[in-house]
């Protein structure tokens, strides 16, 4: 039988867990106190004790006369910039191959589950973040635009896909792997949007993306996903 003093701490837990699986969302605001208290099923003063717990560990924020709020933690907001030349990142990229190939293996892997996810748990708010997103990408002024522009454009279009998965343990993985994403579509940038053909396919891919999660249809999103990187391992090998 837990002791009072643990109950806070195992209230604050169980919220967690609705964070975990996404019943809470990252950056949602959360149920009211009396909400929580019936579904909790514990006092009113626990529940403050829980939430302040949750405070304290960055967990949740406070925010005046809105109520509490899940953190953002894991942002992906992307670095969009070119890595230094020589940088140690750099040199890992250029230096074994097969690091770029693991990388690609582990996008598949993320993206698809991201895009499974957001089909399902996306918000309007997040769909008009996406469709914003989108329509830039695939807005295209050639006599202006360099590839770096369009690999601008790609990186802001993946965040949005992947906030709208709404999973903090999918989003803190691919924050491991950002630098290294980064790199790799700005240092691909010129290759990949070189050639109309490959910019074409890869336009294509995006709307199938988007078109997909637009429809609430997960495994249609995560294939076009998965078949968005093996099209570009392709282009990269050809």
């Amino acid at each position: 039988m837990p002791s009072s003093h643990s109950l806070p701490e195992l209230v604050a837990r169980q919220i967690e867990a609705m964070i975990l699986d996404g019943r809470l969302k990252a950056g949602g605001r959360l149920p009211s106190e009396r909400k929580l208290v019936e579904r909790l099923k514990v006092s009113r003063n626990t529940l403050r004790e829980a939430l302040k717990v949750l405070r304290t560990r960055g967990v949740i924020e406070a925010r005046r006369g809105s109520g509490h709020y899940v953190c953002n933690f894991g942002d992906m907001q992307p670095q969009l910039q070119r890595l230094e030349p020589g940088s140690p990142l750099q040199q890992l990229l250029q230096n074994h191959p097969q690091t770029l190939e693991s990388l690609l293996e582990v996008r598949r892997l993320l993206e698809g589950e991201a895009a499974y996810l957001a089909a399902q748990r996306a918000t309007e708010e997040d769909m008009d973040k996406l469709k914003a997103v989108y329509e830039a990408l695939v807005d295209e002024h050639p006599e202006r635009d360099s590839a770096a522009d369009h690999a601008e454009r790609d990186m802001h279009f993946h965040h949005a896909l992947y906030a709208a998965a709404h999973s903090p343990i999918l989003l803190l993985a691919l924050n491991s792997i950002r630098d290294l994403m980064v790199s790799f579509v700005f240092d691909t940038s010129d290759k990949l949007y070189f050639q109309d053909s490959i910019k074409n396919q890869l336009r294509t891919q995006h709307r199938r993306i988007y078109r997909a999660i637009e429809q609430r249809n997960p495994a249609a999103a995560r294939r076009a996903a998965r078949a968005h990187i093996d099209a570009v391992v392709d282009s990269l090998n050809t």
